[in-house]
């Protein structure tokens, strides 16, 4: 990550400075203000706790009382009662209050506390991703070697035959032209690839994260209910609901009826 951070910057902003100072100027802000914000969700996603479940007394009838148990089961590797909607974590060694599943990326549980910071955090990945991408073909185009195509004599030959002829000089004179890149050049082409395929697991990802959302899930409860030949009950305000979207929608948009349901996790 640090290289494609540091390779990134050496090979394309030379190429951005190039075509004006304000051109420049903007790219860095934006830039800046990507690397901000997946930072910072990384480091809120990563070090901040997943999730306590309620912490009650238990022991006897009279601590405990009647039914303030009721739906509870015994975590047996934290040797206390673990609520319905806690999940004991083996990685972290305790029970995490709506845990959805433990990444190994950031390190941590993604649960009730953190899940939506690992969300945006996803978000802010995709679209440095993108722009990385972008940036990395622009600056490519700019700087790649000028192709040279010999297509010969075409007089007499037929369509099929001219289309292939076509596609292989360009295929030729492409990589006859990348055997003369630079140092610069082959690291636009090394960023693309890593971003692009970034990208794609991100996205792929995210994708997954929002659907469980909009089923009213999480990932292992999403298993749980396929065990169980569960009914899933997808709605949009379980979105709005998890990113605490109410207020906002019943101010500006006065006609949407916000329901009771809530994310069930």
């Amino acid at each position: 990550m640090f290289f494609c951070t540091v390779g990134g910057v050496w090979a394309v902003y030379p190429v951005v400075f190039s075509v004006s100072i304000l051109c420049g100027v903007f790219h860095s802000i934006i830039t800046a203000i990507l690397s901000v914000a997946t930072i910072s969700f990384f480091s809120f996603a990563a070090f901040r706790c997943a999730g306590t479940p309620p912490n009650i007394l238990w022991g006897s009838y009279p601590t405990v009382g009647k039914s303030d148990l009721e739906n509870y089961t015994y975590c047996h590797y934290c040797s206390k009662p673990k609520s319905p909607r806690a999940h004991h974590c083996r990685s972290c060694r305790k029970c995490v209050l709506d845990m959805d599943h433990h990444c190994p990326f950031i390190g941590n549980c993604v649960g009730a506390a953190n899940h939506r910071s690992f969300i945006a955090f996803l978000i802010s990945a995709v679209l440095s991703t993108i722009y990385v991408s972008i940036m990395s073909v622009y600056s490519g185009l700019r700087t790649w070697p000028p192709l040279k195509y010999s297509l010969g004599h075409i007089n007499g030959v037929s369509s099929s035959e001219l289309a292939w002829r076509i596609m292989n000089e360009i295929v030729v004179a492409f990589m006859r032209s990348a055997l003369l890149l630079s140092s610069r050049g082959l690291i636009l082409a090394y960023l693309f690839i890593a971003s692009v395929s970034l990208q794609i697991g991100l996205s792929v990802l995210l994708w997954q994260q929002l659907s469980y959302i909009y089923q009213g899930k999480t990932y292992l409860s999403h298993l749980s209910s396929q065990a169980d030949s569960e009914e899933e009950k997808k709605d949009c305000q379980n979105l709005v609901t998890f990113f605490s979207l109410q207020y906002f929608v019943t101010r500006f948009l006065p006609t949407f009826r916000v329901t009771r349901k809530k994310h069930i996790k």
